[in-house]
């Protein structure tokens, strides 16, 4: 019974062994095509897509309060939580005394895009769409300027 016993444990052994040896090889065959593949990925050149910035100047109604413009500018945080905007900057003018800068704006809204199509979902966003809904009384006029990044 014990030799009986001991040839399983061998043959066992032995075929555990193999076995392993047999994944060892497919895992390096498998990781030489994936190395290969990797390489031929980074040579590979890619369309650069620039990035998209939507610039928007809010300019006061008359007679707006300071109440509203408060809810105004939490209205920009709620809008600043679009999904396809990348990065955003808001604020009011920074009053730089220069002849060539305006400074009549309520508000600079600055939206950073990884695309226009990603500028283009975030125009008919419902966020969007809710904020422009709920404060279109609180500006007069709106500039927008839109402009893709040099890469």
């Amino acid at each position: 019974m014990i030799k009986c016993t001991t040839l399983f444990f061998i043959l066992w052994s032995l075929l555990f062994i193999v076995s392993c040896k047999n994944d060892t090889t497919n895992l390096t065959q498998k990781i030489t095509e994936l190395q290969s593949e990797i390489g031929q990925l980074k040579a590979t050149p890619t369309a650069a897509t620039p990035g998209f910035i939507h610039t928007v100047y809010f300019y006061a109604a008359e007679g707006l309060t300071d109440k509203r413009k408060t809810e105004f500018i939490d209205g920009l945080a709620e809008l600043a939580k679009t999904p396809s905007i990348q990065k955003v900057y808001y604020g009011p003018p920074a009053g730089t005394p220069r002849e060539v800068v305006d400074n009549n704006y309520l508000v600079a809204w600055i939206c950073h895009f990884k695309s226009s199509e990603d500028h283009d979902l975030y125009q008919k966003d419902p966020i969007h769409l809710k904020f422009i809904e709920d404060y279109k009384d609180v500006w007069s006029k709106v500039l927008i300027y839109d402009n893709l990044l040099v890469e």
